[in-house]
C-alpha cells in the first residue's frame, strides 16, 4: 500500500492590482498492489507463512482545487441540494447547464493546471487577505475528514466512520470537483463520462450519475480497456456497470453463417423468446465476420467470434481476425488478432474473465485473450502434441475440458492457476460427440446416433465417472449446436429443437419439440446473451 500526495501553490495578480487570486492544489493518489497477504500459522512449534488473501490492483486518485477572490463577480451556480425534475430530461438539461455556462472572462480565473473554471463561494465575496498557504499535512488531514474525498478499501480494512459529515470548507475555498465544467458538445461520451460521474456524485446529481453509468456499461469493453476511466473507478463501480451490464433476460442466441452467399444480409444473428417458442431477428452479420470454420461464444454480455478462412476457392487461406459484437448497441467491432489462425478452433469462456482459443486444423497450440489488455498470449499447449479438431469443449469448476473429434477417448482438463494440461480417460465409444456443455456441477456430452438418435452421457467434475443418463429417439439427425441457460440445455439443429433438463436427480429431455431455427442458409453457431427487458434505450458511442 503506497499513498503519494502531491500539493501545488499558484498566487496571481493582474497588473492593475485589483484582481487578486488565490489558487491551491491538493492531488491524492493511492495504490494497492496485488499481492498475497501471509497469515502465519502454528505448525509444530514454529510459525509458517500461508498465502491466505490475495489483494487487488486499484489505483484512486483524488484532486481538489481551490480558489479564493478579491473583485465581486458574478458566476452561474448550481447549488447543492436544488430540487431536481426526474427522467432523461432531467438529465439533459444538467448536461446542457453543465456545458452551456459562460462565465464573465473578468471574472473568472483560470488555474493552470486545469481545464475547468472554478466560481467563487456563495456568500459574501468581499474577503479578508487570503489565508496562508496549508501545509502537506492539513491537505492530508482535510482529506482525511471529508468522507467524501475518501475511497473505499473493500478487504484491507480500511473502514469509514457511519455517519460522519463531510467537514466544512474553510472561508473562500470552494472544491472545484463540486462545479466540474463538463466540455462542449453536451453529449456524453467516453471522453467525458468519468468526469460527469465525478461531478454528478459531488452535486447530488442522482440522474446524471446513472447516466453515466449506463454508458460505461453500454461500452463495458472500452471502458475496460481505458485506464484514465477504468483505473479510477473504484470497486464497488467496476462491479456495479458490469452487473448492470448482465441486467435482462437470457436468451439462446443463434447465427446463420452463409459463406455460399456473401453479402451484406445473407448471413444473420437471431434469439429465441421461450415465452412466445418463435424466434427474433437481432442484426445482420458484416461480411467480414463470415468466414468458413469459425468459432463464437460470449463474455460479458459480448459476443465474440474467431474468423476460420477468408476468401473463396483458390484465395481462400487461414485468417486470425477476432470480431466482437455488442448487443445492447447493435455495433460490430474488430478486436486484437489471434498470434495464429486456427479454423475450426473452439472458442470458450473460462473463469478470471478471459477467452482461450483451443486447437484447430492440425494445431495443438492453445491461445488466451485478456479483454482488458486487448491481447492475445500462448497458454500451454494440448498434452503430448494432440492436434484438435472438430472438438468439444466446456468449463466446469474452474476448469476446462476437451473431448471428441481427434481426442475421442481422452478427456483433457487443463487448470488455469498451473497452467497445465491433464489427461484422464472419456469413455467414449463409436459414436461421435456433437456437444459437451456444464451445468449444475455437472458435463454433459451429446453423442449423436444417426440410426437412433441422441445419447447423453453425465459425469461429475471431482468423480470424473461417466454414464449414460438420458436419450432422445430422432432417426437421421445431422449436426447440432448446444446453448445453456440456467438448467436448461437448448440443443438447435438445423430443422429442430429440442430441450434438455439437466436435473440433479433425474436429467431427460421435453417431451415438446421447440420452433426450429427459421430458414437456415448456412452453418449454425450458438451462445447465450442477455438482452434488456423493456426496449430500454440504448446508449450509441
Amino acid at each position: 500500500l503506497s499513498v503519494t500526495s502531491d500539493l501545488g501553490l499558484t498566487m496571481m495578480e493582474s497588473n492593475a492590482g485589483s484582481d487578486s487570486s488565490y489558487s491551491f492544489s491538493s492531488v491524492a493518489k493511492i495504490q494497492v498492489e496485488e499481492n498475497y497477504i501471509a497469515k502465519r500459522r502454528a505448525k509444530d512449534g514454529a510459525g509458517q507463512p500461508v498465502p491466505n488473501l490475495k489483494g487487488k490492483v486499484y489505483d484512486y486518485y483524488v484532486q481538489s482545487i481551490s480558489q479564493s477572490v478579491l473583485k465581486k463577480r458574478s458566476l452561474p451556480y448550481i447549488p447543492l441540494g436544488t430540487s431536481r425534475r426526474h427522467g432523461l430530461e432531467q438529465v439533459n438539461e444538467e448536461l446542457q447547464s453543465f456545458a452551456t455556462r459562460d462565465p464573465d472572462p473578468a471574472s473568472a480565473i483560470q488555474v493552470p493546471t486545469t481545464s475547468s473554471i472554478v466560481p467563487p463561494p456563495t456568500g459574501s465575496l468581499e474577503m479578508s487577505p487570503e489565508p496562508p498557504s496549508p501545509g502537506r499535512k492539513d491537505s492530508i488531514l482535510q482529506i482525511a475528514d471529508s468522507p467524501h474525498l475518501q475511497l473505499p478499501m473493500e478487504g484491507f480494512g480500511v473502514t469509514v466512520p457511519a455517519g460522519t459529515q463531510p467537514a466544512s470548507p474553510r472561508p473562500g475555498l470552494v472544491a472545484s470537483a463540486d462545479l466540474f465544467e463538463v466540455p462542449s458538445p453536451t453529449h456524453l461520451d467516453l471522453g467525458n463520462c468519468y468526469e460527469v460521474l465525478c461531478t454528478a456524485k459531488a452535486q447530488k446529481l442522482g440522474h446524471l450519475q446513472e447516466a453515466a453509468y449506463k454508458l460505461m456499461s453500454d461500452n463495458y469493453l472500452q471502458v475496460l480497456r481505458t485506464p484514465s476511466i477504468y483505473g479510477r473507478l473504484n470497486a464497488g463501480e467496476r462491479e456495479l456497470i458490469l452487473r448492470r451490464r448482465m441486467k435482462g433476460k437470457m436468451y439462446v442466441a443463434v447465427a446463420d453463417v452463409n459463406v455460399q452467399e456473401p453479402g451484406l444480409h445473407t448471413s444473420r444473428l437471431c434469439y429465441y423468446d421461450d415465452g412466445g417458442d418463435r424466434w427474433h431477428h437481432l442484426c445482420h452479420m458484416p461480411p467480414e465476420v463470415v468466414s468458413r470454420g469459425c468459432a463464437m461464444c460470449s463474455m460479458f454480455n459480448y459476443l465474440f467470434v474467431v474468423a476460420g478462412c477468408e476468401g473463396t476457392g483458390r484465395t481462400q487461406r487461414p485468417s486470425n481476425r477476432v470480431f466482437s459484437y455488442d448487443p445492447l448497441t447493435n455495433v460490430w467491432r474488430e478486436i486484437c488478432p489471434l498470434n495464429q489462425a486456427r479454423p475450426h478452433c473452439k472458442l470458450l469462456v473460462a473463469l478470471d474473465g478471459h477467452l482461450y482459443a483451443i486447437g484447430g486444423e492440425c494445431l495443438y497450440t492453445v491461445e488466451r485473450y485478456d479483454p482488458r489488455q486487448d491481447r492475445w498470449t500462448f497458454t500451454a499447449p494440448l498434452p503430448h502434441d494432440t492436434f484438435a479438431v472438430a472438438h468439444t469443449a466446456t468449463v466446469c469448476d474452474g476448469e476446462i475440458y476437451v473431448t471428441g473429434g481427434t481426442l475421442r477417448y481422452v478427456l483433457l482438463r487443463y487448470t488455469a492457476r498451473s497452467d497445465s494440461w491433464g489427461v484422464s480417460p472419456a469413455g467414449g465409444g463409436k459414436d461421435r460427440t456433437a456437444e459437451m456443455v456444464s451445468a449444475n456441477g455437472f458435463i454433459y456430452r451429446f453423442e449423436l446416433h444417426r440410426s437412433t438418435g441422441i445419447g447423453v452421457y453425465r459425469c461429475s467434475a471431482k468423480a470424473k465417472l461417466w454414464y449414460e443418463c438420458a436419450a432422445y429417439t430422432m432417426p437421421n439427425l445431422s449436426g447440432f449446436q448446444c446453448a445453456v441457460v440456467g438448467s436448461l440445455v437448448h440443443c438447435v439443429g438445423r430443422h429442430f429443437h429440442i430441450r434438455f433438463l439437466a436435473d440433479h436427480i433425474s436429467p431427460r429431455f421435453g417431451t415438446k419439440e421447440l420452433q426450429p431455427f427459421p430458414s437456415p442458409r448456412g452453418s449454425l453457431l450458438s451462445a447465450v446473451l442477455v438482452l434488456p427487458e423493456g426496449g430500454t434505450a440504448q446508449t450509441y458511442v
